[in-house]
C-alpha cells in the first residue's frame, strides 16, 4: 500500500534520500515521487522537461504501516517531515490504482495531446494519459501548454497540472 509522506517544497529528492538510507527494507519497501512531462518555453523555443506532480510530497509503500511509521518516529529528527503525528497519511487502493493508470510504474503523467475545437467551443483531448480524465480537467491553457486536473489522493482532491500538446488540429493559444 501506498502512504503520502508531506515534506518541504523542493525538498522531496532529500527526503526520498533520507527514507531509503534510514529506514529498513521490512518498513520501507519503495519511496518516489510522482513527476510529470510538460512543455517549458525557454529562449523562445518549447523544451520537453519534467517537474513534480505533488510537490511537497513523498510516497512510500509498506505492506507493514505500523513498522513504517515507527521507523519514521525513531528517524524524525534526519527526517524533514511537516506536521505532527498523523503525517503518514494512506492512499486509497482506489486512488492508488488511478494513479497508477495515468502515470505507470515509472511514477510519470507522459504528455497528453489534443485540439481546440473552434466549431463546438470545446478542447478535445485525442491521445495520452488526459484522454479518458473528462470532467476531471479543469481547465486547458493551450497558449501555455497545461491542463490543471483533479485527482482524488487520500480522500480529498488534489489539483495537479499536467502537459498538454496540439496534435495538428484546431487553432493554437485558446483557453478553456
Amino acid at each position: 500500500m501506498w502512504y503520502v509522506l508531506e515534506c518541504r517544497r523542493g525538498r522531496e529528492e532529500r527526503m526520498l534520500d533520507a527514507c531509503r538510507r534510514q529506514l529498513s527494507h521490512e518498513a520501507l519497501e519503495d519511496a518516489f515521487v510522482f513527476r510529470c512531462e510538460r512543455f517549458w518555453r525557454s529562449d523562445r523555443a518549447w523544451r520537453r522537461v519534467e517537474r513534480d506532480m505533488f510537490p511537497g510530497y513523498v510516497f512510500l509503500q509498506s505492506a507493514r504501516p505500523g513498522l513504517l511509521s515507527e521507523e519514521i518516529k525513531k528517524y524524525r529528527a534526519l527526517l524533514p517531515v511537516l506536521g505532527e503525528p498523523g503525517y503518514l497519511i494512506p492512499v486509497y487502493r482506489e486512488e492508488e490504482n488511478h494513479l497508477r493508470q495515468l502515470c505507470g510504474e515509472q511514477h510519470v503523467l507522459g504528455l497528453s495531446y489534443g485540439y481546440r475545437d473552434r466549431e463546438r467551443g470545446c478542447d478535445c483531448i485525442t491521445k495520452g494519459p488526459l484522454k479518458a480524465a473528462g470532467s476531471r480537467i479543469l481547465a486547458i491553457d493551450w497558449h501555455r501548454r497545461f491542463a490543471r486536473v483533479e485527482v482524488p489522493l487520500a480522500r480529498r482532491t488534489a489539483v495537479m497540472w499536467a502537459g498538454v500538446a496540439f496534435d495538428g488540429r484546431g487553432g493554437h493559444g485558446q483557453q478553456r
